[in-house]
Parts: C-alpha cells; sequence; structure tokens
C-alpha cells in the first residue's frame, strides 16, 4: 500500500514570498531615493527615519504586487494562447481535438440554458 503526501505550497503563499523577495532587493533602491527626496526637500531626517520610510513604501508595492498577481490569475491554461481553430489542425496530437469538443459542449450548455 503505497501513501502519497502533498507537499505543495498554495499560490497566495507563493505569491507573498515572491513579493517579499522583490521588495528585499527594492529596499537598498528606495532608501536611495528615500534619502534623495528628503535632501531635496531640505529635511535633515536620521537614517531610521528614512529606513523606516522606505520599508513602508516596500511593504505596500509588496501588497500592490500581491494583490495584483492574484487579480491576474483566473485561469491558467495553455489553452487561452492557442487560437481555436488550430484546436483540430496543429495541436490535434497535444489534446487540441478533446479540448475543441470540451468548449463546444460547454458553448452548448450555455445556449440551452
Amino acid at each position: 500500500m503505497s501513501r502519497t503526501v502533498d507537499l505543495s505550497v498554495p499560490r497566495w503563499l507563493q505569491r507573498v514570498v515572491a513579493a517579499g523577495i522583490v521588495a528585499l532587493f527594492a529596499l537598498p533602491v528606495i532608501h536611495g531615493g528615500v534619502t534623495v527626496g528628503f535632501e531635496l526637500l531640505g529635511l535633515r531626517v536620521d537614517w531610521l527615519v528614512e529606513t523606516g520610510v522606505a520599508a513602508l513604501v516596500c511593504v505596500v508595492g509588496a501588497g500592490a504586487l500581491v494583490v495584483w498577481a492574484s487579480d491576474r490569475d483566473t485561469d491558467d491554461s495553455v489553452w487561452d494562447a492557442i487560437p481555436r481553430r488550430q484546436y483540430e489542425g496543429r495541436h490535434a496530437e497535444s489534446g487540441g481535438i478533446a479540448r475543441g469538443e470540451q468548449e463546444r459542449a460547454l458553448e452548448e450548455l450555455k445556449d440551452e440554458e
């Protein structure tokens, strides 16, 4: 008797980790921009304030990245990139015929409703 264990990571966690990595690498660049911005405004602030503002910008940006990625990712189908006219031609052997039949059946069901 064999048992399998699913060790896959949820997509939301993948997005959060990816956004965190982007924010981590962006932090020095944003920190430099915040420092220059404060200097241009003539404000003299402590490095801790600059770092806090840069970290806040990174966190807000990472959150926006996670929301943007979750809104975009509604259907991860490879078939979305393939035109329907190629289902029974070029992509017939890779499941195009079955895909075409499924889409026609779904359209028929929608028409019947």
